[in-house]
């Protein structure tokens, strides 16, 4: 990634450089390893936070005495700065060539021919410079300059919410492993309820002596750290790892937390709690096959409704201006109908080899199609794309909910379809 703003902060020792990153991220949450003493960080859009480029070098500077920080339109840039320039300077044409990052040989080799600085670097044309002396010269001042791209790999920081374990001898056994996350579980839990947090999808880890990490995932129709219900949970789903030769750890992480403040006891009879039911069936069938239906705005019954997460908050349906059937088809069906006027209610229609004699109807309910989300079709009118729905029940007392399809004298004649049943 190109640094619009890139500060290194050089002399750190090599075994804190990690921990130093880390510690970098409250100034942003982008920072990257630059071996072997520096960090990178990418201060775009965040220096206003501490007074401006100044105050932010100002407060490194307190908390890191002796540090060497600098300022630079490129990550490569401020990395040169940090360890050959001047305090607060910008300038790159007095620094030596180092300062580039180039290796040892080809600074020995620019250096026989006079060039020592990056400024005298600057001024040789950039073909003979690569046919002379490879690649890599050019490449680095052009990213220094900001005409290269450079990529960094930022830092990660460590989940919040995890709890590991490591053995001194590698496990294998179900027995085992169920009671290592067992205990994680029992760790974890208690830390979530202090953070009156509760997890809504949870990731065990297994590290294999073969480097190998097979994992158990489980999502949550509603925030969770009950401790009895997870580990249940874990243990139905520990049977699809292969521990292989061993593990050498366990790790236990709420990937994704939610609120989920203490409930207040009630002396009254306390409402059904349907989180656990769901919670097993969410992890045996898959998210994919428990979803929770929402209300759409619109009059087409075939896209009334959606599919949601079941972890989404239930949402309020509005009750609808006409009745509506139980039981809808995905998609209407054909049928043969009889009706002394066009614009009447049938008294008879054929579905799937069947006929039924109308006794009751009512209607019609004209539902036009959405034309401000369909493209204009010249062939056809708007006109003959609406419907004309009935509610009809026949001798025997069944109930149907049926459409007629387009209106008499258009450039298509009317079809008839079921497309639902009531109760």
């Amino acid at each position: 990634m190109q640094l619009q703003n890139g500060l290194t902060c050089g002399g750190a020792p090599p075994g804190d450089l990690l921990a130093l990153a880390l510690w970098c991220q409250r100034y942003s949450p982008l920072t990257a390893l630059a071996p072997p003493d520096g960090v990178f960080i990418d201060i775009f859009g965040c220096a206003h936070l501490f007074g401006g480029e100044a105050g932010l070098r100002a407060h490194i500077l307190a908390r890191l005495p002796g540090a060497r920080v600098a300022i630079a339109d490129t990550a490569q840039a401020a990395w040169g700065l940090a360890r050959f320039g001047e305090p607060g300077s910008e300038d790159l044409k007095p620094l030596p060539l180092a300062a580039l990052g180039l290796d040892d040989r080809t600074i020995t080799k620019l250096r026989r021919v006079g060039i020592r600085r990056v400024g005298e670097l600057m001024r040789l044309p950039r073909a003979e410079l690569t046919a002379g002396y490879g690649p890599e010269p050019v490449r680095k001042l052009a990213q220094a300059l900001g005409s290269a791209a450079e990529s960094l790999e930022f830092v990660k920081p460590p989940p919040e919410w995890r709890e590991i374990l490591h053995f001194a001898e590698p496990i294998f056994a179900p027995a085992q492993l169920q009671a290592a996350l067992a205990k994680l579980t029992a760790r974890l839990c208690p830390r979530l309820a202090g953070a009156r947090l509760g997890a809504t999808t949870l990731t065990a880890v297994f590290f294999r002596v073969d480097a190998r990490r097979p994992d158990i995932t489980l999502k949550f129709a509603a925030p969770c750290r009950d401790e009895a219900q997870i580990i249940k949970l874990l243990q139905e789903k520990l049977k699809t790892v292969d521990p292989g030769f061993g593990v050498d750890a366990v790790a236990l992480t709420a990937e994704q937390t939610e609120t989920l403040a203490p409930a207040q006891i009630s002396l009254e009879r306390p409402k059904p709690d349907f989180s656990k039911p769901a919670n097993t069936l969410l992890n045996r069938l898959g998210p994919e096959k428990i979803w929770r239906v929402q209300e759409r705005a619109t009059h087409v019954p075939e896209y009334v409704t959606r599919r949601r997460p079941i972890s989404l908050p239930p949402v309020p349906w509005q009750r609808p201006n006409f009745r509506r059937p139980i039981k809808l088809l995905e998609k209407p069906d054909a049928i043969s109908v009889i009706a002394p006027v066009p614009d009447d209610p049938p008294v008879l229609f054929s579905w799937r080899g069947k006929s039924h004699r109308i006794c009751k109807a009512t209607g019609p309910e004209r539902i036009a199609r959405e034309w401000w989300r369909h493209e204009h079709d010249n062939a056809r009118p708007e006109t003959e794309k609406i419907r004309d729905y009935y509610a009809v029940e026949d001798a025997d007392g069944a109930k149907f909910w049926v459409f007629r399809a387009g209106v008499h004298g258009g450039t298509k004649p009317v079809q008839w379809f079921i497309h639902g049943f009531f109760g």
